[in-house]
Order: C-alpha cells, then structure tokens, then sequence
C-alpha cells in the first residue's frame, strides 16, 4: 500500500533570507511521496536561486506573475494541488524531524480529514536583537479525537483560541476533499484576508472531528517579516513594514458587518478576527442562535488586554453599526472578563509547565531552530518556567490595576 501524498506549501514573497531556512526543514524530511509547493508572489529578490539550488525533484515552484494579496497567493497556490493532503508553512517557519512520517502514519490509521498539532516558537535573531533568536518547545505528548462543532463553539465563545481548531497553517494538515466541500459551496477556500484564522473556521464547519496532537509538528517563526507580530505587537520600535504591505495590497474586504477603524486598519483582536472570519464562511453550516453581533462585541472588549484602548474605540463604531449599547454591552464585557481572564492566566501557566525556554542556544535560523526543538523534546532539561510566570502575572496585575 502507498503512503499517504502529502503537499507542504510555502507562500513567499521577497524573503529569500528566511525561505533558504524554511525550506531546508521541508527538504530533509525523509518522506518520498511528499510534494512540496513554493509558491512565489513575483518577488524580485533570488527567492528563485533559493528554490533551485535546494535540487529537490520533490519541489514544484510556482510563480504567480503578478503581485497579490496574501489570500489570493494562497489560493493559487493550493490551485496547484491534485490529491491527498495538504499543510501550509510561513517562509519563516519550518518542520519538525521527522513531522512528516508522523502524519502520514496518522492519516493512515485514524478516519478523519484534518490533524493538527501544537507549535513550537521560535524567536528570530532580528526580533530580539541578539546573534541568536529565541527558542520555545511545548513538552506535552498525546493525542485527543476532537468535535469540530464543540471546538468552533468554544472559539466562539471566547473560552479557546482559534489554533486550537484544524488551521490549514503550522502544524495543520487537512484531507484536500475537506477543502473541495468548503469551494463547492463559497467558490474559492481562502474568503477573508487572514487566510490562515479563516481555515480555520471554514475547516471545523464542514467536519465533524479531528486529531489534535499535544506534541508539536512545527515551528511558528517570528521574523521582521511576520505580518501578525508587525500588527499585533506592543512594541515601541516594532517593524511596521509587513502589516503595512499588507493593507496596501488589493485583498479580500473586510466583512461589511465587522467594521474598520476609522483610519482603515483592522481591529488589532483575534476574537474580531475570528468573528469576521465567522461570518464570511456562514454559507458553511447552519446558523447558530448563540453566535450574534452583541455577544461577539462583549467577548472582543472582554479579551482585549493590551490593545484594550484601541478596541474600545473600534468597539464604538461597531456598535453604533449594529445599534448595541454600548455603555451596557461594556459593562457585560467586564463579567465575562471576570470569567475568561482566569480561564486565560491558568491556561498559559500550565503550557509554560510542560514548556521548554530556549534562550541561550546559539540558534541562528528555523532550520537549526527545528533540529534544536526536535533534540530538546527528545532529551528534555529543565524547564524555564519562573520567568515567564513572573512576567505573565505583573502583566495581569498591571491590566487590573489600570
């Protein structure tokens, strides 16, 4: 019997840099029925010589002969691919050793259409301003058989993040029929501008279950690239440059009952997101009667934290929008925060439990970042967990006392 085809695509555009790496912890997976996807946005850097000096007959590269959006490139991208199954990986990020096998043994065993794992973080050199970047390993092991509709109602009521559901990106790897049942009924996969969050969405709307795997089969990089950490970082000095490419592009609309902030930017929270992303695939299920516009405002101002002021303001015009009051819908929000904040705090102390921190390993790119974590989770330390905890709790206090 065949081994199970599996499609790896990168995405890039003008971060060959980054790509050589990535794409180095894609290549030494030792896995022959492997294709793996680059697909090029008309980058003008030597993203081509990257690809063709890694000689690999298992890469296909793609060009898509004209700039756009990030959506759209992934859509012509997964255009490309024929059968089996299908992950997709930033030009930052990489594969675990051995990833590949693992799923594939999975896919072989388990009736499901979607597996995904827990990520590693790694930290690149430029984001922390030292020779060597930052390395964070979960320890955790196991798998779990998961209701997708359980799942997506606990997204989104606030009390799971959206990773934990079958995200097509970083440690997400999905059956390409369960695609095929989500264009069959919007006419394209990708349907909002954030096309790795609405995976997510749209996948758990049309299965019933998946694989979630505790021990992580990739890791998420953190480049002066990373559109998400360009857009959701507090950081005084933070590079602006990739979320502001990002606004530039001609992408998919925003959902039009989910509105921008009045200068156009998209409200800096990923339970906005998840709820534009909510709403843009409801051609996929049925509608839910406890999913609405003044729940889904309450949880937003509720999970705010940091970007808190900036919400508030967003939170505002949405309510205006869909005529909420918002004086009352604010004083409901702080109830659920009351509930959420904790069920938060205690969440991210028990992952920090079974986390290793990697700070002083002279790890210079994902690709040594993949082999690092892979070593660490097979020969484990001590695990870093004071600092964390420490910075974790003076931030809550800080949030409450303001």
């Amino acid at each position: 019997m065949r081994s199970p085809k599996i499609t790896v695509i990168i995405p890039t555009r003008e971060r060959c840099d980054v790509l050589e790496w990535s794409l180095r912890t894609v290549t030494s997976q030792d896995y022959d029925n492997l294709e793996i996807i680059v697909s090029d946005n008309d980058s003008t850097d030597d993203t081509a010589g990257v690809v063709r000096r890694a000689n690999d007959p298992r890469i296909r590269y793609v060009n898509t002969g004209k700039r756009l959006s990030m959506s759209h490139n992934w859509e012509f991208a997964l255009s490309h691919v024929r059968e089996g199954w299908v992950s997709f990986i930033g030009d930052d990020d990489g594969l675990l050793p051995e990833s590949i096998k693992t799923v594939a043994g999975i896919i072989e065993t388990a009736d499901v259409d979607a597996i995904r794992s827990t990520c590693c973080t790694y930290h690149w050199p430029a984001i922390m301003g030292n020779e060597h970047g930052q390395l964070i390993v979960p320890m955790r092991s196991g798998a779990e058989i998961r209701e997708a509709p359980f799942w997506l109602g606990k997204v989104m009521r606030g009390v799971a993040k959206y990773p934990q559901l079958p995200v097509i990106y970083d440690g997400g790897f999905i059956n390409l029929a369960a695609l095929h049942r989500v264009k069959s009924k919007t006419g394209a996969f990708f349907s909002s501008c954030n096309p790795d969050l609405y995976s997510a969405i749209a996948i758990a709307s049309v299965i019933d279950r998946y694989v979630f795997l505790h021990a992580p089969t990739a890791v998420s990089g953190v480049s002066k690239h990373s559109t998400g950490n360009s857009s959701f970082s507090i950081k005084k000095n933070k590079n602006t440059a990739p979320v502001s490419t990002f606004y530039s592009e001609r992408n998919i609309p925003f959902h039009a009952a989910v509105p921008l902030h009045e200068d156009g930017s998209l409200p800096i929270s990923f339970q906005a997101m998840v709820y534009e992303a909510y709403l843009q695939s409801a051609a996929l299920r049925d509608a839910s009667p406890g999913v609405n516009h003044r729940q889904q405002l309450e949880i937003i101002l509720a999970t705010a934290e940091a970007h808190s002021a900036s919400i508030e303001k967003w939170g505002r015009l949405f309510a205006e929008q869909h005529e909420i009051n918002f004086a009352s819908a604010k004083h409901s929000a702080t109830f659920k925060r009351a509930y959420l904040q904790p069920l938060s705090t205690s969440r991210k102390i028990i992952n920090a439990m079974h986390t290793v921190f990697a700070e002083d390993l002279p790890i210079r790119n994902i690709h040594e970042a993949c082999i690092a974590a892979g070593t660490i989770r097979a020969r484990p330390g001590k695990m870093g967990t004071m600092r964390f905890l420490g910075r974790e709790l003076s931030q809550r206090l800080k949030w409450r006392e303001d």
